[in-house]
């Protein structure tokens, strides 16, 4: 069998050869072939060696899901800052508060910042990416890539994605800050800034007996969402605040944000172009949140128009009686 091996300046000549053909067809490709070209037929060969020849298996989760924002693009954001560690190669901080300037920053994960996660055995890692659309009323697209090997897909999405969802729900739970939501017509988004109001069920000017009723029909609505689910309702609550300015009806709402610990989203029905857009900007509002329309009565064309028609009918009945009145005379 050794004699049937070929000689070492036999091999040699060979890998000679052939690293010539290759540096030929190089050379060929690129004076021949358009940039774009190289790009297209380089990305499809390694798509093709990843899915034939590598052992992971990437998981994308966009900000956006269908209409509204994607709850595990959300989960991801809020759990991942608690593992960044030694091996990651950046993180992003800052911080919101203004009433504590030498409190610790807060963290947050940047664009293409690499992430490394351990669950149950499996060896995870996460990456941050962001797209600019090159319009300038269409914020840039994100989303996060997670890779794993392809035998832990399954355990992934059954145990770790569940996991993940579990663990932020109970930051948002133990948050001390909540957070006031203002819709960017031009942006298309909600634009958060740091909500901190005073007002308390315990500070807030109101009978006592509504002020009991309102906090138990709220404690009723969150233990009652199993109910709402078995007979086929939305799971939400609706008040209608109605008096003149100064009565404290934004009080009232601070009130029960801080008593639920759910952020607010303040709508202004100015912003709303239409019936479709107003289903965007709801659906793209989270768990957890109240839905502040302020001046309800007097936001929409609708009112307007009553309003016309009710100036439009004490006319017509003020020149009625007057010739009620030229009659009598």
């Amino acid at each position: 069998m050794l004699k049937e091996l070929p000689s070492l300046s036999t091999i040699l000549s060979a890998y000679a050869s052939f690293s010539a053909m290759a540096m030929l067809f190089r050379t060929i490709v690129n004076e021949m072939l358009p940039e774009r070209m190289q790009n297209y037929i380089a990305s499809k060969i390694y798509d093709f060696t990843a899915a034939y020849f590598s052992s992971d298996f990437t998981f994308t989760i966009e900000d956006r899901w269908r209409a509204g924002h994607n709850q595990m693009f959300r989960a991801a954001e809020i759990y991942l800052p608690t593992i960044i560690g030694p091996s990651s190669d950046s993180i992003l901080v800052g911080s919101d508060d203004s009433s504590d300037p030498t409190a610790p920053p807060k963290r947050s994960i940047p664009v293409d910042c690499r992430i490394k996660d351990k669950y149950d055995g499996m060896r995870l890692e996460w990456t941050l990416s962001s797209i600019d659309p090159k319009k300038f009323y269409v914020p840039p697209k994100r989303f996060f890539s997670l890779t794993c090997k392809k035998r832990d897909r399954e355990r992934v999405e059954q145990r770790y994605f569940p996991f993940i969802n579990k663990t932020a729900q109970e930051i948002i739970n133990k948050s001390e800050s909540l957070s006031i939501y203002t819709y960017d017509q031009e942006c298309s988004m909600w634009d958060p800034t740091v909500f901190k109001h005073p007002a308390t069920f315990e500070t807030l000017a109101m009978e006592p007996h509504l002020k009991e009723f309102i906090m138990k029909d709220l404690d009723s609505f969150v233990e009652r969402k199993e109910f709402f689910e078995n007979v086929g309702r939305a799971w939400k609550r609706g008040y209608l605040l109605y008096g003149p300015p100064g009565t404290g009806k934004s009080s009232l709402v601070a009130a029960i944000a801080n008593y639920m610990r759910y952020d607010v989203y303040d709508l202004q029905f100015q912003s709303v172009r239409n019936d479709s857009d107003l289903r965007r900007i709801l659906t793209s509002t989270t768990n957890r949140s109240i839905l502040l329309i302020e001046d309800i009565d007097c936001s929409t064309k609708v009112s307007h128009n009553r309003t016309k028609v009710k100036e439009k009918s004490e006319e017509e009945g003020d020149d009625d009686d007057e010739d009620r009145d030229e009659t009598k005379r």
